[in-house]
């Protein structure tokens, strides 16, 4: 199986042994072929410096430099916290966050992200090599990749062209296996279906309907 391949920054003597662990990740599939499979990117933000977030959105936004994102949809937020009451309603591919922020630190805010949403995909960047921090980011936020400060344009936005193509792929892999499992009569074409909406739009398995099809909110 292929494992997506982390973008680290240079790491002292100090951080050998965790720059040995993280240099053990192969690189991952083609981008170019995968990022067929991405009819529309839908992205999220998070840094606490709103200049920093304004040059990532145009950057996303940038067709004319290569390589272009696929129908970028880029919403932002310079709080971590109010970018995951956004994630409770919202489905995203892909959320790209900093690590040091004041109200919590990326692997915190993406470790949430993942939580709510585990099917999206999650970039962190930081102009720190802070090496607990990078471990709690791929250990519990299961970051696709990391991204040093500051960054190239080509190498960021080929990241995340990256990231997405190899999102497509693992969701087209979880729609097969479901397909093969309902076959054999493990899971229930319904449920096979509910997984299927689930991966395509997280959250929508949990929503409430009212008999004519409407969504019943809560009070």
């Amino acid at each position: 199986m292929v494992v997506a391949q982390l973008l680290l920054p240079s790491l002292d003597d100090r951080s050998a042994n965790a720059k040995s662990l993280l240099e053990k990740v192969p690189p991952g599939p083609n981008s170019l072929q995968l990022l067929q499979k991405v009819p529309m990117a839908k992205l999220l933000i998070v840094d606490d410096e709103p200049n920093v977030l304004s040059a990532l959105r145009r950057m996303c936004l940038n067709h004319d430099a290569a390589p272009a994102i696929p129908d970028p949809d880029v919403v932002t937020f310079t709080s971590p916290v109010l970018a995951l009451e956004y994630l409770r309603e919202h489905p995203v591919d892909l959320v790209i966050s900093d690590f040091r922020m004041p109200e919590m630190d990326g692997a915190a805010f993406l470790t949430q992200a993942r939580k709510l949403q585990p099917s999206s995909a999650r970039i962190i960047i930081s102009a720190y090599a802070d090496i607990e921090g990078i471990m709690r980011a791929i250990n519990d936020a299961g970051i696709f990749r990391f991204v040093s400060k500051p960054w190239s344009d080509f190498e960021l936005k080929t990241a995340i062209v990256q990231v997405l193509a190899y999102r497509a792929l693992l969701v087209e892999n979880h729609k097969f296996a479901n397909e093969v499992r309902r076959q054999r009569g493990i899971i229930t074409e319904q449920q096979a279906e509910l997984d299927r909406l689930e991966l395509e739009t997280p959250g929508i398995t949990r929503v409430r309907w009212t008999e004519d099809g409407g969504v019943l909110l809560e009070e």
